[in-house]
């Protein structure tokens, strides 16, 4: 979709959650072309394009969000997973002229409300505004360093809009948990089947052409407090899955979890929270259920 015309008028306030890692230099696009999930060849300086970076077995290491910035390429993930996946890609670098800038070299913040829920990015002088599916505010992305931190009632009102919208995040307990199609990424533009081969292509296009993706991830609804991520899902007393994100919700929780689709119309609960049944909710999408 086109650029956003109407950027945020207020001062943003910084996400402490999420973090971005720059990169930069003439081999940048051929070397993310190597390691992500999407096609580097849509990713356009108004658009933001989803992408996985994987283990050579094709387990999720990261889900990002990428822009195209006059100083590099951004990639937008957790905040606690920018020094994992930077040493994860330079092993990978060799001789390409790929050039890391500092963790800090750019702040993740909320601009302000009003956003239309479609997916942009547009730039002005050094700080991208940048749209996300399913998301109220705007995000911001700048070198500025300064701005106040978010209240946690805004960090947690992102995390939960991001949850609603079936987009999922690897923290450190689910690195290398799941193959990309177990987290929906497929269904959000996130993996082209066309491009050439990247780090863990095989495993991803063959769990695509022989149909061997027997989890999935839903979004559910329980009276309970949030489960950390890869928090077991039990069915009957037998582990169904595992959480993938969970924020607190009003009379509890909204998860997304993996879960086997043998065990998805059995009564789910949290391990350690029985008496929590977890109620199916809609996504923006429908995850196949065979």
């Amino acid at each position: 979709m086109n650029a956003p015309t109407e950027l945020a008028p207020l001062r943003p306030v910084r996400l402490a959650q999420l973090g971005a890692l720059l990169l930069s230099g003439p081999d940048v696009r051929p070397f993310l072309q190597g390691q992500l999930s999407a096609d580097m060849e849509t990713l356009q300086p108004g658009l933001v394009l989803p992408a996985a970076c994987n283990s050579a077995q094709g387990r999720v290491q990261a889900v990002v969000w990428l822009v195209e910035r006059t100083d590099g390429v951004a990639l937008l993930l957790p905040a606690d997973a920018i020094d994992t996946i930077t040493e994860r890609l330079r092993k990978y670098v060799l001789r390409a002229k790929v050039t890391f800038a500092p963790p800090s070299a750019l702040t993740v913040g909320v601009a302000a409300d009003g956003a239309d829920g479609g997916v942009a990015h547009a730039q002005r002088g050094d700080v991208s505004f940048i749209r996300l599916p399913g998301h109220s505010d705007t995000l911001a992305l700048s070198p500025v360093a300064d701005w106040p931190a978010a209240a946690p009632e805004q960090e947690r009102l992102w995390r939960l809009e991001h949850i609603r919208a079936g987009l999922a995040q690897i923290y450190p307990p689910t690195y290398e948990s799941f193959v990309a199609q177990m987290l929906n990424l497929d269904l959000i533009g996130a993996i082209s089947f066309e491009k050439g081969c990247y780090t863990g292509q095989e495993i991803i296009a063959r769990a695509h052409y022989r149909g061997a993706v027997k989890r999935r991830m839903f979004r559910f609804a329980a009276s309970c407090s949030p489960a950390p991520p890869g928090a077991r899902i039990l069915a009957d007393g037998q582990r169904a899955g595992e959480v993938v994100d969970a924020a607190a919700s009003d009379g509890g929780c909204e998860l997304l979890a993996v879960i086997s689709l043998s065990q998805l119309d059995q009564r789910l609960t949290i391990e350690d929270q029985p008496d929590a049944a977890l109620e199916l909710r809609a996504l923006p999408y429908e995850p196949p259920r065979g």
